[in-house]
């Protein structure tokens, strides 16, 4: 979801709800949030609101925050989600390389480095909606990961499988096989097959050469 798919959203949560009242509700729940800019975030005049408006927008209707970034809708019982604010340490610390603040920035383009350097180190905590959604597509992860533990956790799990597969040689050896693809034998194919697959079942720790002549030894290339 993009920031232009915001207004939608925020207009169809806000079938029953005039602006000045769901402008003092977000008061009443300690928010600031005008009517006026409830209007212009609904009719799409403002499309950039900072992740405590959604926040506030988010409390207010009674549904997840993540709903306005693309994920669910529904909280569970007792459930208070907020902005994770250790989220964006996660993805640079468990990237496929190093990355600066500085190098991110400027493949994202909506956001300065120093900006990130804050967010990263917690001097600042409230980025607005097309940072979240940049650093969202830089990483390769649901914009929504920024809101929802449940699903931080699962997307930190597929990380630390992709993370343990290039490790192995897996994503490389995938991406030898895909170029090869055409010049191998049915033999071969099958081989490669089962290289991977007991790549995936070996023991913590232990890596499987894919230079293995089980491979490629019936002499295909």
């Amino acid at each position: 979801m993009r920031s232009g798919e915001f207004a939608a959203v925020l207009d169809e949560e806000c079938s029953t709800w005039s602006n000045v009242a769901l402008a003092a509700e977000i008061t009443r729940r300690g928010g600031d949030v005008g009517h006026g800019y409830i209007a212009q975030l609904r009719k799409g005049r403002k499309d950039n609101p900072t992740r405590r408006t959604i926040e506030d927008l988010a409390g207010a209707l009674g549904v997840h925050p993540a709903r306005f970034v693309g994920g669910r809708r529904e909280l569970h019982p007792g459930e208070r989600p907020s902005w994770r604010e250790h989220a964006l340490r996660q993805l640079f610390d468990t990237a496929d390389r190093p990355r600066s603040p500085e190098e991110v920035a400027a493949a994202i383009g909506s956001i300065s480095g120093s900006y990130l350097r804050e967010l990263l180190t917690g001097a600042s905590d409230n980025p607005r909606l097309r940072h979240i959604h940049g650093l969202a597509g830089y990483f390769g992860v649901p914009a929504a990961y920024f809101f929802d533990a449940d699903l931080a956790r699962r997307v930190d799990e597929e990380r630390t499988d992709l993370e343990a597969m290039r490790d192995l040689g897996v994503i490389e050896f995938a991406t030898r096989l895909s170029e090869r693809a055409p010049h191998l034998s049915a033999r071969t194919r099958a081989a490669a097959i089962r290289a991977v697959t007991q790549a995936l079942r070996t023991e913590e720790g232990e890596r499987w050469s894919f230079d293995s002549p089980t491979v490629d030894g019936d002499g295909a290339s």
